[in-house]
């Protein structure tokens, strides 16, 4: 989306093999997550609740203590 409505932004890194790469990751990581709940459910819920830990810890308390050390989130934060 980035890369549509700022063409002209300088980028530090490139995927190699651009979108075709990333497309075959997500499709990877889709049918990895698909076969885990086909095989072993109970390693699917774990793997869910601690997902949904690290998310419920992220927003009631990481995200009111975040630390703006760059200088430009110091700026924007002015």
């Amino acid at each position: 989306i980035l890369r549509v409505r700022e063409p002209l932004l300088a980028r530090p890194y490139r995927t190699p093999g651009g979108v075709l790469t990333s497309s075959c990751a997500l499709i990877l990581a889709l049918a990895a997550l698909t076969s885990t709940f086909l095989i072993n459910q109970e390693t699917a819920l774990l793997t869910a609740l601690v997902y949904i830990a690290g998310l419920a810890y992220f927003v009631f308390y990481s995200r009111k203590h975040l630390v703006s050390a760059a200088p430009e989130e110091r700026f924007a934060a002015k």
